[in-house]
């Protein structure tokens, strides 16, 4: 039993490429059904304050966070969370870096925006310590955590050995942007996710430690805290 066991996780760690394309598309068809089902039972894609809404975001933090990353990277894949990114050397400095690319994706959108013409000004709020700490259980949950174990952690650095860094991180943003069919429809705003894809791939080609590019990725998600969907 050990043995088969062995032999099934083999074809993981010998394929990675391919494996990491597969987890792509399980990851956004699992997103895609938990965004449907969001909608569906709370009436709109936004945050509310309740045992419901926080049992069903702990639910699904189960399934996409622990399930992806931990049982479809670290344990079939055999991949170390040192490998994937994660250390506690120059943490201040990935913190740094992770600002800075907080503003760079901030930045980005703001541009994009721009560029679409659109005036509008988002609705702000001041959140409550309530929404606050839900927003960012989902921030750091489950975008930030799933897509940068996967995309900047363990596609990124597969890329990167069989060719050119920089081309590795136009492949990966690539990649990144084209998962968000069936979420964006402007092609501008593909254009926004590939961007992004760029300057999240470049903070994990900056600095080994993939804390660089989770803290700019939770902290842009972190923006959904003020802009209330309405």
């Amino acid at each position: 039993m050990i043995s088969q066991t062995r032999d099934f996780r083999r074809w993981f760690e010998e394929h990675p490429l391919l494996w990491g394309i597969g987890l792509v598309v399980i990851f956004s068809f699992l997103r895609f059904i938990q965004t449907i089902v969001w909608q569906k039972w709370f009436s709109s894609l936004d945050f509310q304050v309740s045992s419901q809404f926080t049992l069903f975001l702990s639910v699904w933090f189960i399934i996409l966070s622990v399930g992806l990353v931990i049982g479809g990277i670290v344990w079939l894949t055999r991949t170390s969370w040192r490998q994937l990114g994660w250390s506690r050397k120059g943490l201040l400095k990935a913190i740094g870096l992770g600002l800075l690319g907080f503003l760079l994706l901030s930045t980005n959108v703001i541009v994009w925006s721009i560029t679409k013409g659109s005036t509008q000004q988002p609705q702000m709020t001041v959140p409550s310590l309530s929404r606050l700490l839900l927003v960012a259980f989902f921030a750091f949950g489950q975008p930030a955590w799933v897509e940068e174990n996967l995309y900047r952690g363990y596609l990124q650095p597969h890329l990167s050995q069989r060719m050119k860094l920089w081309l590795a991180i136009v492949i990966q943003a690539t990649i990144f942007s084209l998962a968000h069919l069936g979420y964006l429809s402007n092609p501008l705003d593909f254009g926004q996710a590939f961007v992004a894809g760029l300057i999240l791939g470049w903070l994990r080609g900056r600095n080994p430690n993939l804390l660089a590019p989770y803290v700019a990725h939770g902290l842009f998600w972190m923006m959904a805290a003020f802009m209330p969907v309405v």
